[in-house]
């Protein structure tokens, strides 16, 4: 049952979080500071879309260990990888809309740029993670 709650808490945190990025993204910018190289606003998209790749995948990783499925090394990749390609598709879909449904943004394809680094680099964190974690599960 603890697991279970755990597993469910994910997946309401991961919702909440990606409406909270859907409205932020579509909303009329606030301008807190002035980047004139917007190195700031690259790196914030790339942070945003690493916890958005990083949660889905976190969710899809204890709902497969609650449920007690048998999953292969590969399985757990192609799993990881399609969440990741659907956070690359949802940011790009994101920068379609600022262009289409604002009259206050642009789409930026620096923007979709910073949002798939985030993406893959969050994938990549989470591989590394899970075969370290196995590389110290077969030595003790």
């Amino acid at each position: 049952m603890r697991q279970l709650l755990g597993h469910k808490f994910i997946a309401v945190i991961a919702v909440l979080y990606t409406i909270a990025l859907t409205l932020g993204s579509l909303i009329r910018p606030v301008h807190l500071i002035d980047d004139p190289v917007t190195y700031l606003d690259k790196l914030l998209h790339a942070g945003a879309y690493f916890g958005l790749t990083l949660l889905w995948i976190l969710w899809k990783y204890i709902k497969n260990k609650n449920e007690a499925k048998i999953v292969t090394q590969k399985t757990i990749l192609t799993m990881f990888i399609v969440i990741a390609v659907c956070a690359i598709i949802y940011g790009i879909i994101i920068e379609l809309l600022q262009g289409t449904i604002t009259n206050y943004r642009t789409p930026d394809g620096w923007d979709v740029l910073a949002n798939t680094t985030g993406s893959v680099l969050a994938l990549l964190t989470c591989l590394l993670y899970i075969n370290k974690s196995k590389m110290l599960k077969s030595k003790f």
